[in-house]
């Protein structure tokens, strides 16, 4: 069985959209399970994936299920990472990405993190960062 990763990287090897789309139609689920879970579950599963995986997960919805529920699910989880390649990044990695961001991206970076991974290291470095950097400039911190 073809693993979501594998699917990921060809449909990032240059197929359009449109043939993306047409060729799921015969294409494997996008995780081990995936047809056999209702609605529901599917959903609570979205949580574990990157925006990439989201895509392919998107993808195979729309062109099997077309479940309503999970495409509106999808439609709030699908969004842009608040740093570049967020999702491939480790939880150390984000902690310093962290250390030199400023409030609107640390503030997006809190959000994000508490609506996919919600890892508590990094949530704890979110609060340890912004506290601090709100100490540094509490004018600065007010208009944001």
């Amino acid at each position: 069985m073809t693993s979501l990763r594998d699917r990921l990287s060809t449909k990032t090897q240059g197929a359009s959209d449109d043939e993306s789309v047409a060729s799921d139609k015969s294409a494997a689920p996008p995780f081990d399970g995936y047809d056999r879970l209702n609605e529901r579950h599917v959903m609570k599963e979205l949580s574990k994936h990157s925006q990439a995986e989201l895509a392919v997960i998107e993808d195979y919805e729309r062109a099997h299920k077309n479940r309503p529920a999970v495409l509106d699910k999808l439609r709030y989880m699908r969004g842009r990472q608040p740093v570049a390649g967020y999702d491939d990044l480790s939880p150390e990695e984000i902690v310093a990405v962290l250390e030199g961001a400023d409030l609107a991206t640390i503030k997006e970076i809190r959000d994000y993190e508490r609506k996919f991974a919600n890892r508590p290291d990094v949530l704890t470095a979110v609060g340890r960062v912004h506290h601090r950097n709100r100490e540094a400039s509490p004018a600065a911190s007010r208009r944001a």
